[in-house]
């Protein structure tokens, strides 16, 4: 059986080999030899879309890593509203949005008053779970670029979407992987050709969030190539916020909200792969 991992973002700065070790030895930690007799393989895409989630960015959101196209309405409609949406799950009030936002004015050059409010959410966040704000910030930065500039659409798809078109194959992504993932596994059902997934797993996955559902529009069902999908999430997770995707996305996904991910971020894929449930719905595929 061959298996495809699909990654997430922030995987510029290693190799599609690295990363396929990396993914490999998590799960072998825990069940040695689970993939001995697969045909593994990384669908790697981390260096294309970074540069182009960098390229065009106008004013440093003062969170370290990721900078905000102010004078994009699309881009800034598309982060406040996962933002908003964040803040909401962990009952944040507009006060605490609008003290935040006031240290951000102070500590921040801008003179947009958006992106002081983005910072106020970020950082909002950010006090209530440290790294976690900014961490959103950028799955979604990259997000919003991948799902909306035709050219970064178009440059990750190409080299994601020949791996998927082998059949058949486990698929296993994580975070923002799962958002291409799903996406072309639906172009391909609209294009009819035939392949055969038996497993899909998706883990940490923003599928939930108001604003990519809405970027990526109908039909938001489970692809017909699709036998078994299985999304797992840490409740804690602050890309998925702890959505159970059969019943914010579509039907026929089977949820694991069980979770609990030993990364600092409770995000990160090695907190993930180690997970009972996934290595279990492994077995019983492979």
């Amino acid at each position: 059986m061959k298996v495809l991992m699909i990654h997430g973002i922030g995987q510029e700065s290693s190799t599609q080999k690295e990363l396929l070790e990396k993914w490999t030895e998590s799960l072998h930690k825990v069940s040695p030899g689970l993939l001995a007799n697969a045909e593994t393989r990384m669908a790697y895409y981390g260096t294309t879309l970074a540069n182009w989630a960098n390229g065009d960015t106008a004013v440093g959101m003062g969170t370290g890593a990721t900078d905000v196209n102010i004078g994009d309405a699309d881009e800034v409609a598309f982060l406040t509203s996962a933002l908003r949406e964040a803040a909401e799950v962990q009952n944040l009030t507009d006060a605490d949005i609008a003290s935040a936002e006031q240290d951000a004015a102070e500590a921040v050059a801008m003179d947009s008053m958006t992106g002081r409010f983005l910072v106020g959410l970020v950082r909002a966040l950010e006090k209530i779970s440290p790294l976690k704000g900014s961490l959103l910030l950028r799955v979604v930065k990259q997000g919003h670029t991948y799902l909306s500039s035709p050219g970064a659409g178009t440059a990750v798809d190409n080299l994601v979407r020949p791996y998927l078109k082998e059949s058949p194959q486990v698929v296993i992504t994580h975070s923002l992987g799962t958002v291409v993932a799903f996406k072309l596994l639906r172009e391909i059902q609209k294009s009819g050709t035939d392949i055969e997934i038996p497993l899909l797993i998706t883990m940490g996955s923003p599928l939930g969030l108001e604003a990519f559902k809405k970027k990526l529009g109908p039909p938001r069902l489970k692809p017909q190539s699709v036998k078994r999908w299985m999304n797992f999430y840490d409740p804690s997770d602050f890309v998925s916020l702890g959505k159970a995707l059969h019943k914010e996305f579509a039907t026929g996904i089977e949820d694991d909200g069980t979770v609990d991910n030993f990364t600092d971020n409770a995000h990160g894929i090695i907190g993930y792969l180690p997970h009972q449930g996934v290595v279990q719905a492994l077995k019983a595929v492979l």
